[in-house]
């Protein structure tokens, strides 16, 4: 029932409930009369005039009522539905009489005038037909007052998720928008909404593509989707999408539909999707976005029958070059190179970041060695500066072209075309920019012939052999595990992995070699094994190869086995080219497979890829290992520090062990320690050792 201690003018069921207790008052032929809620002692509606008596009084009648009917009820048990229980109140000039419900705990009063009394029957007859009306009230009230809440919630839903709905009835033109869409286009709620209005705060196109979406949904009774700018009423720009429906409605045809305010969200997506396709030190497009402008490139030229060139540098520090393979530039380095290339090339050009110290350049309309030449002057002149103002830094540039359509037809061939010229001018110290040519490409078969051939032989000596890296915790200094990394070791030189990547990739040679180095691998092991008990573990790098060959789980849990050691002493490392590409099943079979063995996977590279957050939910991986472009410059860099933190505080909350690779300095290791990152590998503590010179420092550490 009502339960306000006052009638208020913005609630109708208040009004009509008062009303009803005039009607009430009038057939009883009395001026005061209402209801109280006895066992509360609330009054719940009363007749107008009742409200004008004094506070005082009208608190004593309340209070007495319900005071007399649970002392009656609680004395005598009286059944007062059957009753009339008179109180005398001077003040009113007359007597009150009550009628107790005990179904409904209420009372209904009436007071009358001085010297009458009140008709008993009279009383209760119309005391019985009041109520029903004054409940019915207090229902729609209640149910009001709901909708006022729902109402209300709706409109902070719509706030917070910037959403609002609307209505058009086609027939008439009735447009009905909720708050928030007026807030939206910045309109006030003044009754003058028009679709001619609303459409007038789209700028062309947007408003004609808007008008043929509403006219199309409403001939085919079918339903859009379009985003677009607006203009609000005050000047403001935004992006908002409208999605509308068509239906047949009450009265007629309607349209309906939500219109978002999207320009914080397309805000943050345009943010995302710049800090995937660029590079986080120079600014300049990273090789992702580089293939997609280069397939661009490719897909104009063709349909334009234009030529362009593809340019691929190299940038290396002949001071480090021979003593530190894959030692890395200095940012500020890179910034400078970044924009000395942007003073070569056009603002039609693309300038890529590929890898740590490569570049390429996309040169739109240059079609031959002469066209060219000033682009390769101005880039020669440009390193020549670089070595005067800063004659510490002997920076070695290479550069490798190949030109559309002379050399390739498709991104993937051009790219690889200009690669090759890129090896040959490593190779020729005196012409540091090749060109590429048939004579490079039979160079290059030649070469590929050559080492494989090489490789076979080698691998009859055994000479692809495991160099170990050690594993370290910052926290204790001690060594917690190895990474095992192919080395070709001749007589004459010892090679690392990128300099016989045509080895590795060849399906055939690449997995002898996969198969030789992991048997060398589980033999040092269980050699490791009995000269020491320290835990852990030696990180395996496989190959796509490897992991999609039918025998590659058996094989290696049987050597496991055969040298007494268990798979957990082992972490297999994967990269995302091994996954992306695949059959997802198969290779989740495979690795599930293994993984109920107790072997354990690691995410190489880990946040270089796009996908690599959706691998680690949807792969069993247990370890991912940061990336060294992260930490290179880390002890000056707040965003890396920012990347590699979240990196750690996403891997903590699934349970997953991290390291970070490639630390070369104290003050990497420092800001590493710093963001929560204990374990790390790097040139800081040591270079990749034979066996026997890792069995020493491991044996000597104990």
């Amino acid at each position: 029932m009502l339960d306000r201690s006052n009638p208020s003018d913005d609630d109708p069921f208040e009004e009509l409930a008062s009303a009803a207790c005039n009607l009430l008052a009038d057939s009883l032929g009395v001026r005061y009369c209402g209801i109280v809620n006895a066992d509360e002692a609330t009054l719940r509606a009363s007749s107008s005039e009742f409200w004008y008596l004094p506070d005082d009084v009208k608190r004593r009648i309340v209070t007495g009522l319900s005071d007399a009917v649970l002392t009656a009820e609680y004395d005598a048990y009286i059944t007062l539905s059957s009753q009339l229980i008179t109180l005398d109140e001077p003040n009113l000039g007359g007597t009150l009489g009550a009628l107790f419900f005990p179904e409904t705990e209420v009372t209904v009063f009436a007071v009358t005038p001085a010297g009458r009394e009140i008709d008993a029957t009279r009383f209760r007859r119309a005391a019985v037909s009041a109520l029903p009306i004054l409940y019915r009230l207090e229902d729609l009230r209640m149910e009001r007052l709901r909708l006022l809440q729902q109402a209300s919630l709706l409109t902070h839903v719509e706030e917070l998720a910037k959403v609002g709905g609307w209505e058009q009835t086609l027939a008439s033109g009735r447009m009905l928008w909720s708050d928030e869409v007026y807030r939206m286009h910045g309109l006030e709620k003044d009754g003058m909404l028009t679709l001619d209005r609303m459409l007038a705060l789209y700028p062309s196109p947007a408003r004609e593509r808007l008008t043929m979406e509403l006219e199309r949904a409403a001939a085919e009774r079918s339903s859009f989707d379009v985003t677009t700018p607006i203009r609000t009423a005050s000047g403001d720009q935004r992006i908002v999408r409208t999605v509308g429906r068509a239906e047949m409605g009450p009265q007629g045809p309607i349209l309906y539909g939500i219109t978002q305010d999207v320009t914080s969200q397309m805000s943050a997506e345009r943010r995302q999707w710049w800090a995937a396709n660029h590079d986080t030190v120079t600014k300049l497009p990273n090789r992702l976005l580089f293939e997609d402008r280069l397939e661009t490139a490719v897909q104009r030229a063709r349909r334009d029958g234009r030529q362009f060139a593809l340019i691929i540098l190299e940038l290396a520090n002949r001071n480090h070059r021979t003593t530190m393979s894959g030692y890395t530039l200095p940012d500020k380095l890179m910034l400078d190179v970044s924009a000395r290339l942007s003073a070569v090339t056009r603002g039609s050009d693309t300038i890529a970041r590929l890898s740590l110290n490569e570049f390429a350049i996309i040169l739109t309309d240059v079609h031959d060695r002469e066209t060219l030449k000033p682009a390769l002057s101005r880039l020669q002149a440009q390193v020549s500066a670089m070595r005067r103002e800063d004659p510490g830094t002997d920076i070695v540039v290479n550069v490798g072209v190949a030109f559309f359509p002379e050399h390739a037809t498709g991104a993937e061939e051009l790219t690889r075309a200009a690669e090759m010229a890129l090896a040959q001018s490593r190779r020729t110290p005196s012409e540091p920019v090749r060109v590429f040519d048939d004579q490079i490409a039979n160079d290059v078969a030649k070469r590929r012939q050559t080492i494989l051939a090489r490789a076979r032989e080698s691998l009859k000596k055994g000479e692809f052999v495991p160099y170990y890296q050690p594993q370290i915790d910052i926290e204790t200094n001690q060594i917690v595990g190895a990474e095992a990394l192919v080395r070709w070791h001749t007589v004459d030189v010892l090679l690392d992995a990128k300099d016989f990547a045509y080895v590795l990739d060849d399906h055939e040679v690449g997995g002898e070699v996969g198969r030789a180095v992991l048997n060398s691998v589980i033999s040092d092991i269980g050699k490791l094994r009995e000269i020491t008990q320290r835990p852990f573990r030696v990180s395996v790098n496989a190959s796509r190869t490897e992991v999609l060959r039918n025998d590659f789980l058996d094989s290696f849990l049987e050597k496991t086995r055969n040298e007494n050691l268990q798979p957990n002493d082992f972490i297999i490392e994967i990269t995302e080219d091994v996954i992306i590409g695949v059959d997802d099943q198969t290779l989740h079979d495979k690795i599930s497979y293994l993984a109920s063995s107790g072997v354990e996977f690691s995410l190489d590279d880990f946040g270089t890829g796009y996908a690599s957050l959706i691998h680690i939910t949807s792969f069993p991986i247990k370890e991912i290992k940061i990336d060294k472009q992260f930490v290179f410059g880390i002890e000056s860099d707040r965003r890396k520090r920012a990347i590699v933190k979240g990196i750690i505080q996403i891997a903590r909350s699934m349970g997953l062990h991290v390291i970070a690779e490639g630390v070369e300095t104290v003050e990497q290791q420092e800001a590493l320690r710093d963001i929560g990152c204990r374990y790390v590998q790097g040139y800081l503590y040591a270079f990749p050792l034979p066996f026997d010179e890792f069995a020493a420092m491991l044996y000597g550490g104990n």
